[in-house]
């Protein structure tokens, strides 16, 4: 069962969702220096070749205007890179798990033969320059000290963060910027925005009436924390504009967009504050054994109340498409909402 975590995409997921997620702006741009948008211009690095100005959260950043061989040493632009028609020639581990709760298995099928590069917080610089890459994407707030210029000494680096409500989406535009696919993102963008308005339509009031936790349990299932607003796990319940329940006393250090303390489970009626309980895709078993025989977990308003549902699976959503078809799944669980509210 993956534990909370605050920041990037799920790897083997006990060491993952140990990350604290710093609150950053993602600066985006499209390329500069072409009517298309895209940002061609005459010659650069390799011979013959042209260039792009791209913006990323660090500013400006010349890379291919037709980047053939890319790395991602981040856990977001492998499935955006699929979603474009790109397979990257590097990525970092975990993509040969096909574990229902990471992300949809047509990314695995794409990239489970594609070399790996170490971890997103532990990479392999060598393994990295052996897959001779003319582009690198990075979640530099990750990197080691020194392996940013050194990965710069290899190929550009376009740098990538997504803290917060909705930034997610920032850097999903930025990286089809990136490899000259603006059009192509804003489609799939578009898409979403609208399975997102529709969901927000058709279920407005159980939105607009209702408070929610996503919870998770972690380590050893002796401790739960919870997701807030802007978490990585939790961006579909953000673009239906689902109100989370506020955290309380002692729960939070107060890190915008980050896990709660890990509690014990006598402390299990902070819960009392939400109409309704998701837990976590893989959580079932912690809910059907561990809590169920919980006095205060089985007095909490949202369990006498029918109202605890499992939250969708794959829910780290990476891409525009996987959104998409993460707010597919949402609108099944929404429903059961909706039913039990209205019986």
């Amino acid at each position: 069962m993956t534990r909370p975590r605050t920041s990037a995409a799920p790897q083997p997921r006990r060491r993952l969702l140990a990350v604290a997620a710093a609150s950053l702006v993602a600066v985006l741009g499209a390329s500069s220096c072409s009517a298309s948008g895209d940002g061609a211009k005459g010659a650069g690095a390799g011979k013959g070749s042209a260039t792009r100005t791209v913006t990323d959260i660090a500013g400006e950043v010349e890379v291919p205007a037709e980047p053939k061989r890319i790395v991602s040493v981040d856990f977001y632009s492998p499935a955006t890179l699929v979603d474009l028609g790109v397979k990257p020639v590097g990525v970092v581990e975990g993509f040969d798990s096909d574990d229902p709760d990471l992300r949809p298995k047509r990314y695995h099928d794409a990239l489970k033969d594609t070399p790996t590069i170490g971890m997103y917080y532990e990479l392999n610089i060598e393994a990295v320059a052996q897959q001779n890459p003319d582009m690198i994407f990075a979640e530099t707030r990750f990197l080691r000290k020194g392996e940013l210029k050194r990965l710069q000494g290899i190929a550009p680096v376009v740098q990538l963060d997504a803290a917060g409500v909705g930034a997610w989406k920032e850097r999903t535009l930025m990286i089809g910027a990136a490899i000259g696919k603006s059009a192509e993102i804003k489609k799939q963008a578009a898409a979403f925005e609208k399975r997102a308005d529709e969901l927000k339509t058709t279920y407005a009031d159980v939105l607009a009436d209702n408070k929610i936790a996503v919870f998770a349990y972690g380590q050893d299932k002796t401790t739960w924390g919870t997701y807030p607003a802007g978490h990585f796990y939790v961006p579909a319940w953000d673009a239906v504009g689902a109100k989370f329940r506020p955290y309380t006393e002692g729960e939070h250090k107060g890190e915008e967009g980050s896990v709660s303390e890990w509690l014990s489970l006598e402390q299990i009626g902070k819960l009392d504050n939400a109409d309704i309980l998701l837990y976590a895709y893989g959580a079932k078993d912690f809910v059907d054994e561990t809590l169920a025989d919980n006095t205060v977990w089985k007095n909490l308003p949202a369990v006498k109340n029918g109202m605890v549902f499992r939250n969708i699976p794959a829910s780290v959503v990476s891409s525009f498409e996987w959104g998409t078809e993460s707010l597919d799944a949402l609108d099944g669980v929404l429903a059961q909402i909706d039913e039990k509210a209205r019986s």
